[in-house]
């Protein structure tokens, strides 16, 4: 009996023949079963819609595209123009010749009053790690604003930028300022201030207006009209009054004054302002304004290493200047000479211009003062002969701005307060 399986050509040998070659693999279904083809995969509906950012780089296929051709790019998002920052606008002002410093002024956010107004060059805009603590110096992010003559060109909550044209407005500084050049102020206002239109212009080349302040008012006791050619100050140095003596004698004299005639009360001196003016200065931007301040420093660290005592000054009577200015002289001495004159000496070698001053004889105190042409007139209320109105003590000196504004506590708005001891 023939055994089918051993025979070379029966048909147990069809099977053996495909194991040995390899035609069954596992989880197959057998000799001659094939996989289904895939189900081709839907078009792309990205390209359908009018473009794909994956191009030839798709999963799905793109009907009707060439061969290797990418898809076109979506279009990109619509985005505001950056706007340059108020960094850039200080380093604009601090650097272009042809801006001028003393006509911009700051609005910054202070954390005790709200969003307040300064000068541009009452501020120290160096790194704040390096300024001192007398010096005036805000973190960049706190500004609001800045403005030329009054006129707001840069403004970060309406993405306002007149200074660089960076947000699309179309205008830039140079342009605001031919417009301002143009612009007619008013005059015959008494204080700087615009009867309507334009708002009042600035002394170019970092000037100031000069206000009704004393420090810079050529009919001062024992003063001399001073030549056009004489440069208008734009600063000055001063003793603050701080005795309370002293401000009593001199709210006395005012009430004194006022119940004599009533209408002198507005032209009495607000008691936070009182002060004895050393030197004037008249600084052109920031880099000057520095210098000031350096050469200050440079003063207080020689006292400090003499070590010499506080001088007094000794306020004794009153005088008066035709008739318009009320004042209160201290007891003659070298003290206020001699500081005056190291002032001058220092900020000299720095290469800044120190105004004279119309009489260093006659340091005073103005008690009451009315702007020239006004009325009424003033007189010495009556007081005892000789009394003293008490003494102030010169340890500190404080760098102003003449018309820069006033301090929270009513003194001018000042650059650095150094003490002397």
């Amino acid at each position: 009996m023939e055994g089918r399986g051993l025979s070379a050509g029966g048909d147990f040998a069809a099977p053996l023949a495909d194991l040995a070659g390899g035609a069954l693999e596992p989880g197959s279904d057998g000799p001659g079963v094939t996989e289904p083809a895939p189900a081709p995969s839907p078009a792309c509906r990205f390209f359908l819609a009018g473009g794909c950012r994956f191009g030839t780089r798709c999963r799905n296929p793109h009907p009707g595209a060439l061969p290797g051709a990418p898809s076109p790019p979506p279009e990109p998002p619509s985005k505001k123009p950056p706007m340059k920052t108020a960094g850039d606008v200080i380093s604009r002002i601090l650097w272009d010749p042809q801006l001028p410093p003393g006509a911009f002024t700051v609005g910054h956010l202070d954390r005790f009053s709200g969003v307040r107004e300064d000068a541009f060059t009452a501020f120290s805009w160096e790194d704040l790690a390096s300024v001192g603590p007398d010096v005036l110096a805000i973190p960049q992010h706190r500004i609001q604003y800045f403005k030329y003559r009054g006129r707001v060109v840069w403004d970060k909550a309406s993405r306002l930028d007149d200074v660089f044209g960076s947000t699309g407005g179309g205008r830039t500084i140079l342009e605001v300022m031919e417009e301002e050049a143009g612009c007619p102020q008013a005059v015959g206002t008494g204080d700087g201030g615009s009867t309507g239109g334009c708002p009042p212009a600035a002394v170019p080349d970092g000037g100031a207006a000069v206000p009704e302040e004393d420090e810079a008012d050529e009919d001062e006791p024992g003063a001399q009209r001073r030549p056009p050619a004489v440069p208008r100050p734009t600063h000055f140095v001063a003793v603050r009054i701080t005795s309370p003596e002293l401000r009593g004698s001199v709210a006395r004299l005012q009430e004194a004054l006022t119940r004599a005639d009533p209408g002198l009360a507005e032209f009495c001196a607000p008691l936070p302002t009182l002060h004895l003016t050393l030197c004037l200065l008249r600084l052109a931007g920031a880099g000057e304004v520095q210098a000031a301040v350096t050469a200050l420093r440079e003063l207080q660290a020689e006292h400090r290493r003499l070590l010499p005592p506080a001088p007094f000054l000794r306020f004794r009577g009153l005088g008066t200047f035709r008739d318009r200015v009320l004042y209160a002289a201290p007891a003659p001495g070298p003290e206020p000479a001699g500081l005056a004159h190291a002032l001058e000496r220092g900020f000299a070698c720095k290469g800044l211009t120190v105004v004279p001053l119309p009489a260093h004889a006659c340091f005073h105190l103005t008690v009451a003062k009315i702007p020239a042409g006004g009325e009424p007139r003033l007189s010495r209320p009556p007081e005892p002969p000789g009394e003293e109105l008490g003494t102030q003590a010169v340890e500190s000196l404080c760098l102003c701005q003449v018309g820069g504004g006033r301090r929270t506590d009513g003194f001018y708005s000042t650059l650095a307060e150094l003490d002397l001891y």
